[in-house]
């Protein structure tokens, strides 16, 4: 009985060409770039929130008197309602972004029906949104056509 050893096997074709060679080595590059950029992006957001927290607790009271169970200060339940607050602004401006988005969308669709938008605060917390139906669109079926003629394979001289 006859047993294959490691010298019968082909050398792999794997190729390694100077082109692939400078290619991986870009998009190494630009993920390494994009990745200390998104992170870049996203301290100097975490500092700027910092600092908004920070100059609120700032003007609070110097005194600081337990009001709730937790230990919370009057002064850092009103620092929370003003994040909070700056929050729900945040959420509105992004929601009337999105609104003048989809109405530029349906404008360029060529669509008759405007996008409509209900306030949400309008919808009780305990009742769901209403799903938005959308039309389906008219689709037109091709008119029926005649199949093509068969080809045939013989050559003829």
């Amino acid at each position: 009985m006859r047993t294959k050893t490691n010298a019968s096997r082909r050398p792999s074709r794997r190729t390694n060409s100077t082109a692939s060679k400078i290619v991986s080595a870009g998009l190494a590059t630009a993920t390494c770039v994009g990745l200390v950029g998104v992170i870049g992006i996203r301290t100097a957001q975490d500092s700027a929130a910092a600092d908004s927290s920070s100059a609120t607790q700032s003007q609070a009271s110097a005194v600081a008197i337990p009001t709730s169970t937790d230990g919370y200060t009057q002064a850092d339940l009103d620092a929370y309602a003003a994040q909070l607050a700056a929050e729900a602004q945040r959420l509105t401006d992004y929601r009337a972004q999105l609104v003048e988005a989809a109405q530029t969308l349906q404008a360029s669709a060529g669509g008759s029906a405007g996008v409509t938008v209900s306030d949400p605060a309008a919808v009780p917390a305990n009742q769901q949104a209403p799903s938005v139906k959308k039309p389906k669109p008219a689709v037109s079926k091709p008119a029926a056509q005649a199949a093509p003629k068969p080809q045939s394979n013989t050559k003829s001289s």
